[in-house]
């Protein structure tokens, strides 16, 4: 995750919530170690900022 928010690369995340898988494509925003939480801005929303904890991810894969 560090490598993708050095090189400004799109990362998709594979998220559980409340029991579905879901997927989000976006950038790395900023990582909080202290709230254990992601901030992901979404490749197709522009602007729009989630919050993913890191308990909740399944899988992410760094898209080049």
């Amino acid at each position: 995750m560090h490598t993708a928010m050095e090189f400004a690369s799109p990362v998709k995340f594979t998220v559980w919530e409340d029991g579905f898988d879901w997927e989000y494509v976006g950038m790395i925003h900023r990582l909080d170690p202290f709230t254990k939480a992601i901030y992901l801005e979404l490749e197709n929303e522009k602007g729009h900022i989630i919050k993913v904890k890191f308990e909740d991810l399944v899988a992410v894969v760094v898209m080049e």
